[in-house]
């Protein structure tokens, strides 16, 4: 079998269905909308309250949020959406060797081919740098007479917006480290849930202190905020899912791959959604696998090669950790109908 998704070598990058979709949700992405919208509650709740409102605050902040998320945008992805159809229509890719020379917060520079070329990439973190450093060969798309290109990795079908760049007067390769690039990925997944769920319990608590304050003063409703927290995070630890505990799934045994048949998947044209899927045992049995956020790279590595890989022994009614093994993408599955 194939044992993960590689961009196609005999066609344009363009033809691969989850990089398409990939690069169309990049394009349609509107975040000015969601800002004009936080920003028009918060007055209004400013307006109701005739003065101070904390639900008024928090959506203020969140505006902030998500206008830095736009400059963010423009800095990652949003720069090389202009040549992206002509780079993704054009030549094939091309298998290069590489070497991670430098990066830090969301850009990384390569070398290409021994020095032939440098290229600087947006769009990647920590955990996909160091995968950059531990493959040293990626495929290339471009460049163009601008200078702009896309570098694709094995297994996450995903094109990194790149421009090719002067030598660095001293490069300084990326050290390959020993860590667990799969629990580098389940930790991050679970800081972002964590962090949603924190987002939504302050609008809660915000709109109880608001009521509060208008009826009983201000250390009722102080009371009220602080009270409503600590009991929405009860109820979040409580209520922990999957998606939460995959650090410690990753501990329930070694990768396995098994033979999978794709029944659904609610992801397109959005780039997540519930994934369904079943599952062939070695001894023949079906178990039906259900996902909540199945991601262009898993649908990507199951098309390109039938088979899931799993962290632990698969059993009707538990839950398990899917990815691949050595790369720091996983997301939570459960062996149950969804």
């Amino acid at each position: 079998m194939n044992d993960m998704w590689r961009p196609p070598l005999d066609r344009p990058l363009g033809s691969d269905p989850a990089i398409q979709l990939v690069v169309n949700f990049w394009r349609r992405r509107r975040q000015v909308p969601q800002i004009i919208f936080c920003l028009a509650v918060a007055v209004l709740m400013f307006a109701i309250h005739r003065g101070f409102s904390l639900l008024g605050v928090m959506l203020l902040l969140a505006a902030v949020v998500m206008v830095v998320g736009l400059v963010q945008a423009h800095s990652r992805v949003k720069w090389w959406l202009p040549a992206a159809q002509s780079l993704l229509d054009g030549p094939p890719p091309v298998r290069v060797r590489s070497e991670t020379v430098g990066g830090e917060k969301t850009w990384t520079q390569l070398s290409v081919d021994g020095g032939r070329l440098y290229v600087h990439l947006t769009n990647t973190e920590d955990r996909l740098r160091q995968l950059l450093a531990r493959q040293r060969e990626v495929s290339l798309v471009g460049p163009n007479a601008d200078g702009v290109a896309a570098v694709v990795v094995d297994g996450f079908a995903v094109p990194l917006p790149a421009r090719v760049v002067p030598a660095p007067a001293s490069p300084r390769p990326i050290a390959v480290t020993d860590g667990d690039l799969p629990r580098v990925g389940a930790a991050k997944a679970a800081r972002v849930v964590w962090i949603s769920l924190a987002f939504v319990g302050l609008l809660g608590g915000s709109a109880i202190f608001d009521v509060l304050l208008t009826d009983a003063g201000w250390v009722v409703a102080t009371l009220g905020f602080v009270g409503a927290l600590v009991l929405f995070a009860v109820a979040a630890l409580f209520r922990r899912g999957n998606q939460h505990r995959m650090v410690k799934l990753l501990g329930n045994g070694p990768w396995q791959a098994y033979p999978v048949q794709l029944l659904s998947w609610a992801g397109n044209p959005a780039p997540i959604g519930k994934l369904r899927l079943a599952l062939t045992l070695p001894d023949g049995s079906v178990l039906p696998v259900w996902a909540r956020y199945g991601e262009p790279w898993l649908i990507a590595n199951i098309s390109a090669t039938g088979y899931l890989w799993v962290a632990g022994t698969p059993s009707f009614g538990g839950s398990a950790v899917a990815g691949l093994p050595g790369l720091p993408f996983v997301t939570a599955v459960q062996f149950k109908e969804g």
